[in-house]
């Protein structure tokens, strides 16, 4: 019983020790409370990384619409790239290590139609290549491009998150105070 006991307490205490330090897991991403939707739209639109935008948002609690009209946000995929190239070479003349490289220029607008940011996410990844386990490494590659989405949509999202707080500080102003709730103090 005072095993079990002890257990348990190391296992609060741990995981109230990782939650106080702002420890997450890798690929969540804490979203404003006040974003409630997006449209979302690419030249692809049955791509791997535009569903895989759509799954993102859809886990963080935002709703994905169907037309930007209903939307308070909306973020358009552009020209999306992928290059694979040789980075080094064996004593055999062959490739021994590629570097794959992923980008995909990204436009976000509000309601009004207004581009609020547009810019261009990037990510690269090397791994070595052995002729004697091709298929091994053909999937390999594969994760490698998946891990690559997923850090390509995290780009955008942060960046979404990024605009949506700077419009919301930067919101119409009013003479009244935003938050009288509070014993007549402003929320922070």
């Amino acid at each position: 019983m005072k095993k079990l006991l002890t257990t348990l307490v190391t296992t609060v205490l741990t995981a109230t020790l990782l939650s106080a330090c702002g420890w997450h897991l890798r690929g969540s991403m804490s979203m404003p409370m006040d974003l409630e939707s997006v449209y979302v739209t690419a030249e692809d639109s049955h791509g791997a990384l535009i569903t895989d935008l759509k799954r993102t948002l859809v886990s963080n609690h935002v709703a994905t619409t169907d037309s930007s009209a209903e939307a308070q946000y909306s973020i358009a995929l552009g020209n999306e790239e992928r290059e694979r190239r040789t980075v080094s070479v064996g004593n055999d003349a062959l490739a021994a290590e590629y570097e794959l490289n992923m980008s995909v220029d990204y436009q976000i607008t509000n309601q009004a139609g207004e581009v609020i940011a547009s810019n261009n996410a990037t990510t690269y990844r090397s791994y070595t290549f052995d002729r004697d386990a091709v298929v091994a490494k053909a999937e390999e590659e594969r994760l490698i491009e998946q891990e690559m989405r997923n850090n390509l949509v995290q780009q955008i999202l942060r960046r979404l998150r990024f605009v949506t707080q700077e419009q919301s500080t930067s919101g119409p102003s009013t003479d009244a105070p935003a938050d009288t709730e509070n014993n007549g103090q402003t929320a922070p």
